[in-house]
């Protein structure tokens, strides 16, 4: 019989390397490649973050947008970009740098020809135009090409043709639209900034330039209230109004904010606030800070955008008892700008301990006095309470309510 040919030790040796081998380069190769693309995404967003801080524009980072846009400098469309908040720029991730220096955004203060304050140059841009957009020439649909084509207004908000514009709106002067009589004009600033200069305060001669029905609105909204809405409707606001006049209340506080009043004429400003009954409160209370400072002639009227979860006041007052979105913001304006003016009475509350040794200071509290039995307004501290203990278990409007 033959005997049976063994394999020599060398032979198993280098099998079992080229096992070993390959194992290590199935298990190494994954991480290896996990970690250079974590590495990538860290220095994309630290390169965005890097622009975002420096930039003018409001940008902010998506990869959900509705409908698919294109991208106002490479004309492509977009699977993963940002868009500005103030203007409506959308933009593609790799062209960021580029637009962010081609395209300027809204300008919160400019320089005016001294004619007309309510008047400046249309601030065109290019495509993405709103859906059901219509031509302000022709009258006929914008944005209906699958193409970057036809521009938008970021003042006024008209809609144009590309062709209709070359032909018909090369020199006409940007009015702002349907919402002028609610936007402090990017000249106004620069004035009043140049009389401040001079050390004039007469606002009056100048405001009336713009009209008697000019009511400049100040938005005040709460970012975290209605499961984050608000900073949504940050951004759509900023869109149809200067900038200048949108405040977060988480970073801006009231007091601060309502100090733009006493650069518009006496009782001419009106504050929009969007929030639930705490934040209404908040600007209440900032309101009545005012009338302490000496500053009663600049107090401006309050309306209100319910995001909370009670709403009472807003309810009491006409507001509604809740906002989802299912309202647009531009009809929103359109309600503040026809509300009546109602009064709300406010009591100042002092609570005193007795005894003879009581060395505490009393305590203050205000109160909006509005008719009730009871009951609601228990609810409403009990769930304060314990949304205080456990702020993590009431973050979904439905939940709580």
């Amino acid at each position: 019989m033959e005997a049976e040919k063994r394999p020599a030790p060398y032979e198993g040796l280098f099998a079992d390397g080229h096992l070993v081998l390959w194992t290590l380069c199935s298990v190494l190769l994954p991480v290896f490649i996990t970690f250079w693309c974590s590495l990538q995404r860290s220095r994309r967003q630290l390169h965005r973050r890097d622009i975002f801080r420096k930039s003018k524009h409001g940008w902010r980072d998506t990869d959900l947008f509705s409908p698919t846009p294109y991208c106002c400098a490479c004309a492509q469309h977009i699977l993963l970009g940002a868009f500005c908040d103030c203007c409506g720029l959308r933009v593609d991730e790799g062209c960021l740098k580029k637009a962010d220096k081609r395209f300027p955004c809204k300008e919160i203060m400019l320089k005016s020809d001294g004619r007309a304050l309510d008047a400046m140059p249309h601030h065109w841009i290019r495509g993405n135009v709103p859906l059901c957009s219509y031509c302000v020439v022709c009258k006929q649909q914008c944005g209906n090409q699958p193409k970057l084509c036809d521009s938008r207004c970021i003042w006024c908000q008209k809609t144009v043709h590309d062709e209709c514009m070359k032909s018909s709106l090369k020199n006409e002067k940007c009015d702002f639209g349907e919402f002028r009589n609610l936007i402090i004009p990017p000249s106004y600033l620069t004035s009043i900034n140049q009389m401040r200069k001079d050390k004039k305060t007469d606002y009056a001669l100048l405001a009336s330039k713009l009209g008697k029905q000019w009511t400049p609105l100040i938005i005040l909204a709460n970012s975290r209230s209605g499961t984050n809405m608000g900073e949504g409707l940050l951004g759509e606001f900023r869109i149809l109004l200067n900038p200048v006049q949108v405040f977060d209340v988480t970073k801006t506080p009231p007091i601060k904010a309502l100090q733009l009043c006493t650069l518009l004429p006496y009782h001419s400003a009106r504050v929009l606030v969007c929030g639930g009954d705490g934040t209404v409160g908040w600007v209440l209370d900032a309101v009545d800070e005012m009338k302490v400072k000496g500053q009663e002639k600049y107090i401006p009227q309050v309306a209100v955008l319910p995001l909370g979860t009670g709403n009472d006041l807003s309810n009491t007052l006409g507001w509604g008892t809740g906002y989802a979105g299912e309202v647009p913001v531009a009809q929103v304006l359109r309600n503040v700008m026809e509300a009546d003016t109602i009064k709300l009475d406010r009591w100042k509350v002092q609570v005193t301990n007795k005894g003879y040794y009581n060395l505490r200071k009393p305590k203050e509290f205000t109160m909006n006095n509005y008719f009730s039995i009871g009951p609601d307004a228990l609810m409403a501290l009990n769930f304060h309470a314990h949304r205080e203990k456990a702020p993590s278990l009431f973050s979904s409007r439905i939940l709580n309510k």
